[in-house]
């Protein structure tokens, strides 16, 4: 009996282990397969992941602000792991963090979002010659460091947000042709770093603040902008009195209880001699125009145009440099070095394409070097083609292409460096206290910039449309003799077909009526430019000067409005510093 008990509890304790090994092998069954399927979910959601950085998450916000034309940037795909590759982003190594967003020119409209603000890393916001709209967000002061600001040319609204001044590594801030309103915060005063600032054409008010390096800046940087006020522009504010307080439409002599001595026959006289000085002036302006086009007609013999060789060197680190007409005496290697050095200290300009860099080689040679604003790379071959034709060109009233570079971060055009600048700075500068431009110069000025357009248009094949005419691309020597910049530039960096393009390039002022109703640039919408660059130069006045626009006019409905009085003067008057001041004053 004893051994029978025994066996049945053997034979029980081998069943409850049984019972207790299945369950054990079910409970790892089921932790296997949880652990499987948490796998399977950790690896499918791991491509998102990567996709969706930081800097990712904030470009596509951003792409979705400029809501109608997100289709503009096709590139831009959540499910691509690298933003660093999508249209006009450019990235830090090795961290692959976003530096630059490079989107001129690309019709986007909409506003620019808030989350621009969480790209801590950038350094350059360049959306200029678009259609954005809204406020600039206060948020872009968290992009601590930001070194460059290209908003110009769209509709942005509302004020600058005195944030900005928080940039405290800012170098160029370019606003200009815009909507925006108010006063000019103070705070920008505190970027120490600023050396180009442009706040021109929009509309600002109130008095400009003079401290820190706002009180550097010259009037150009703010012009058209009719309610600003302060020493920057030497225009009298209300209420203070830097300058002399005379009202408009007053006389001095009635408000202090004297009557004026045959105030009558004065205001006639005066008028008289103003209105004489204006039709004189159109007068003049008709014989320059006629003598230039005998000059121009009568030239039978066309000046340089010969091809010339060019020589393409492929240097180490994917860089690639191509120089025209004739070899620079320096290697490739020290030009390479020279251009990767350039930085916002030596900025000496910003064009309607790009900024422009001077680079001072080791025995003191110095070149213009205009970095553009150009993203998609499919475009390569066909950009340095276009290239090779520009960098043949050679004319005395040119200003010569001497080569293109290629480096991983930038596109460069190097050119000759003309040391006078540019006609702008000369008209409505600080210049002509050095070297005043009399008549004589002006003619010169005027028949050497119609020398190097006639050129363009006739002597080039196929002929060059120029389509941004203007006293800021004649550059002069030291002759002054003048020479045409930014010849071709139109044509090879905005989208076109047969000079038809969607996008108008060139400067408000200066274009044509029928350029900016069709979009259709021909050589008759240069000789229009040309036109008006000539009323520019005999008057000292820019084309939308404060004195026309109070009228309603510009310099060319001015023009028209004086044309059929004449009131001949014995002589041309002697012409000063900003001849416009009696015209329009």
């Amino acid at each position: 009996m004893d051994n029978i008990e025994v066996r049945r509890r053997k034979k029980k304790g081998r069943s409850s282990g049984r019972r207790q090994g299945g369950r054990v092998q079910a409970v790892l069954r089921a932790g296997l397969v949880a652990m499987a399927f948490a796998l399977l979910c950790l690896c499918s959601s791991t491509p998102s992941a990567i996709a969706l950085t930081p800097d990712g998450e904030a470009l596509l916000e951003l792409k979705l602000a400029f809501n109608a034309t997100v289709q503009r940037l096709t590139s831009w795909r959540p499910s691509d792991p690298n933003p660093c590759g999508w249209e006009g982003i450019s990235c830090s190594v090795p961290d692959l963090r976003v530096q630059s967003i490079n989107l001129p020119f690309m019709q986007l409209g909409g506003i620019i979002s808030p989350s621009i603000g969480r790209l801590d890393k950038l350094q350059r916001l360049a959306l200029h010659q678009n259609s954005l709209h809204g406020p600039i967000p206060a948020e872009i002061k968290n992009c601590t460091e930001l070194r460059a600001i290209y908003l110009r040319a769209n509709y942005l609204q509302g004020g600058i947000p005195s944030e900005i001044g928080e940039l405290v590594h800012l170098t160029i801030l370019d606003l200009s042709s815009n909507l925006l309103r108010g006063t000019i915060p103070a705070s920008i005063g505190s970027l120490t770093h600023l050396r180009f600032l442009n706040l021109s054409t929009n509309f600002f008010s109130g008095e400009i603040p003079n401290a820190g390096v706002l009180g550097t800046f010259k009037s150009s940087s703010f012009v058209g902008n009719l309610e600003l006020c302060g020493l920057s522009i030497q225009k009298a504010c209300r209420g203070t009195l830097g300058f002399p307080a005379v009202l408009p439409h007053s006389d001095p002599l009635s408000s202090a209880g004297v009557s004026p001595i045959n105030n009558n026959k004065t205001s006639h006289f005066l008028n008289g001699v103003v209105i004489g000085s204006m039709s004189t002036l159109a007068l003049a302006l008709v014989a320059v125009l006629g003598f230039l086009w005998i000059c121009l007609l009568s030239r039978k013999k066309s000046i340089g145009g010969n091809y010339v060789k060019m020589d393409k060197q492929t240097v180490p680190d994917g860089a690639k440099l191509v120089t025209y007409q004739w070899n620079l005496p320096y290697s490739s290697s020290e030009i390479i070095r020279r251009l990767e050095l350039l930085d916002e200290e030596d900025v000496v300009g910003c064009g309607g394409f790009g900024t422009v860099y001077r680079m001072v080689m080791d025995d003191g040679t110095s070149f213009a070097v205009k970095r553009i604003d150009l993203s998609r790379e499919s475009r390569d071959r066909t950009f340095e083609k276009e290239l090779e034709i520009l960098g043949s060109i050679r004319h005395i009233n040119l200003v010569n292409l001497r080569g293109y570079c290629r480096l991983p971060t930038a596109k460069l055009l190097v050119y000759d460096f003309v040391e006078l600048g540019s006609l702008e700075c000369y008209l409505h500068g600080d210049e002509q206290e050095e070297q005043p431009l009399n008549w004589n110069a002006r003619m010169k000025i005027a028949l050497g910039s119609a020398r190097g357009l006639a050129y363009l248009h006739h002597d080039c094949s196929p002929g060059i449309v120029h389509r941004d005419i203007k006293a800021s691309n004649i550059l002069l020597d030291r002759s002054l003799e003048p020479r045409v910049s930014d010849f071709g530039l139109a044509r090879l960096l905005v989208d076109s077909a047969a000079h038809v393009t969607t996008v108008v390039a060139g400067t408000f002022g200066y274009l044509a009526p029928e350029y900016l109703q069709n979009g259709h640039a021909t050589e008759k919408s240069d000789v229009y430019s040309f036109g008006v660059l000539m009323l520019e130069l005999v008057t000292g006045k820019r084309p939308t000067d404060s004195c026309f626009i109070k009228k309603g006019l510009n310099i060319v409905g001015w023009v028209s409005s004086v044309r059929f009085s004449f009131f001949p003067l014995p002589f041309l008057p002697p012409l000063p510093r900003h001849v416009g001041w009696v015209f329009c004053s």
